[in-house]
């Protein structure tokens, strides 16, 4: 898929809209970037970014960019690692390939701040369908 195609496949999704995650294409190397802007509503009850927000850009981000490898894709696994809880204003997703194998791809996602430090990051596993 073209990174246009991508981007306009995530933006289809309720789900992704409703937690207002944008994505682009890094038109240098042709990878798929996300971001959002931190909302009271990605907040958990102690006042911190929910962990599950975290995940989906993360995993949003990730299947973006296995589906620049193949058109069909399901996350098979994740090792997902959150590493602060301080604040910002956005988040930003980016990952990069490991491995695209013949039925798998791994890649690993970063979720960073707006000094662009890295707030949460993981391994990614994609099956293709």
């Amino acid at each position: 898929m073209t990174g246009n195609e991508i981007i306009d496949y995530y933006n289809r999704s309720r789900f992704v809209e409703r937690c207002g995650i944008e994505f682009e294409e890094n038109l240098r190397d042709g990878s798929i970037t996300s971001n959002v802007e931190v909302m009271p509503y990605h907040m958990n009850g102690s006042g911190h970014l929910h962990g599950g927000m975290l995940f989906t850009i993360a995993d949003s981000t990730g299947g973006a960019n296995a589906r620049r490898y193949a058109d069909h894709v399901t996350t098979l696994d994740s090792d997902f690692h959150f590493l602060t809880s301080k604040t910002t204003r956005y988040l930003y997703g980016s990952a990069e390939l490991i491995r695209n194998g013949g039925k798998v791809i791994v890649l690993r996602v970063f979720v960073k701040d707006d000094n662009g430090e890295i707030f949460a990051e993981g391994t990614f596993t994609y099956y293709k369908l």
